[in-house]
């Protein structure tokens, strides 16, 4: 009997999905647990594993968005079956891109072919699809060196080679012909996806928040002692452990920070969460931390390391983004010292955290050199004035010189 895939629910507040794209064609027999598709909501893009074995039959075109619970492929067990689903979905069968795109030339597709008729179709190992499609290469528009005609590695490799060549090729007259004046484009991305989220988020907490930034130092001196009494058999914990943990437990002093506007009302929660930027694949991912005040730092620094491996293994769910009451983003990484974070709606605070690095400092009269760390808050002034945000602040710079202040 006939498999029926659907949009699975991947959060309480999911209600559609886009459908990004399919990793097989129309006709492709699919084991079960394979990755399937691709789906992507308003906070994460999601590989689906397939839900049984079968012979695949698409509904649906990448680039659809796709209420949740709605069929959009079948899995038939046998070619029998595939037949009556055919006639039953006269307009479905057709082989599924990689990508949902305008159909490249030949030349751009890495290859001097000349392009196949629609309904070809194509047969090309997992390794070879994964790689075409992360550079968006057409396997319908490529001849296979592999066994019965399968594209395999070695064929999109030789592509991408032609690709190169042609482009740098190309580029290159195209520099010696155009006049110093001139100005091309050498890249255009489409705001979508991922980045379409960004977009709008970021247009959205600008333009409907007062935000205003303070900026301080303190001293990492107790910072980096309790990084190293808390390793065990010389694994560290992260400095974002121990940052989540003190900024959660300045907020339980401080808990009109922990708050969000609703309209004309603004929510205090009871309960912390907060959400910590990473980056993926160019774009800006925020995993929540459940109630870190709760937690000791070596419980939160695992479930960080948990929280970047999903991400890391595309396995986010949108529960693992959702409600976060708070956030922190550390550019430390980038030798950043003191930069604007931006607030995430509908929260009204976030916490910008720059490198650690060696200062002269006057202490007692005298000349030192101890690590300081950077720390800037930015809020939503029409909820919280500038003296609670700054004590605040000062709070969290006080715990980080004195990690006793945390458990008082």
């Amino acid at each position: 009997m006939a498999i029926e895939i659907q949009v699975p629910k991947l959060g309480l507040t999911m209600e559609e999905a886009t459908l990004v794209a399919w990793k097989f064609s129309s006709g492709d027999r699919v084991l079960k647990e394979q990755i399937l598709l691709v789906l992507e909501t308003d906070k994460v893009t999601y590989e689906m594993p397939s839900p049984g074995d079968g012979l695949l039959l698409p509904l649906v075109a990448a680039g659809s968005k796709i209420p949740v619970s709605e069929v959009i492929g079948y899995l038939a067990a046998d070619e029998a079956e595939m037949a009556k689903l055919s006639a039953a979905h006269p307009e479905s069968g057709t082989p599924v891109p990689e990508r949902a795109a305008v159909q490249p030339t030949a030349i751009e597709a890495g290859t001097a072919k000349a392009a196949p008729a629609p309904a070809r179709r194509v047969k090309a190992s997992p390794l070879a699809r994964a790689m075409a499609a992360e550079h968006n290469l057409d396997l319908s528009l490529m001849d296979g060196t592999g066994p019965a005609g399968r594209i395999i590695k070695a064929d999109i490799l030789a592509a991408l080679t032609d690709k190169q060549g042609f482009t740098a090729k190309g580029t290159q007259e195209a520099a010696e012909r155009a006049p110093l004046s001139q100005k091309e484009i050498g890249e255009t991305i489409a705001i979508r996806g991922v980045r379409k989220i960004i977009f709008d988020n970021m247009f959205q907490s600008l333009s409907q928040s007062a935000q205003l930034t303070l900026h301080t130092e303190a001293s990492a001196e107790a910072l980096v002692a309790l990084r190293d009494r808390l390793a065990i058999d010389g694994q560290k914990v992260s400095f974002n452990a121990i940052l989540v943990k003190t900024a959660a437990m300045a907020l339980r002093l401080h808990p009109r920070i922990n708050a969000s506007v609703d309209h004309e009302l603004i929510h205090v929660w009871k309960q912390i969460h907060i959400g910590l930027a990473m980056e993926a694949n160019d774009a800006l991912i925020v995993p929540v931390v459940r109630t870190p005040d709760l937690k000791t730092i070596r419980d939160i620094d695992r479930e960080i390391a948990e929280l970047i491996r999903k991400l890391r293994e595309n396995r986010l769910s949108p529960d693992d983004l959702l409600n976060g009451t708070f956030t922190i983003t550390n550019l430390g990484f980038a030798d950043i010292d003191f930069f604007t974070p931006i607030i995430r709606p509908p929260e009204s605070a976030i916490l910008g955290v720059g490198r650690i690095v060696k200062k002269q400092v006057v202490k007692k009269d005298t000349l030192i050199l101890e690590p300081r760390v950077s720390l800037s808050l930015t809020f939503d002034h029409r909820i919280i004035d500038g003296a609670p945000a700054a004590r605040f602040l000062k709070t969290i710079k006080d715990m980080i010189e004195d990690p006793v202040l945390m458990v008082g």
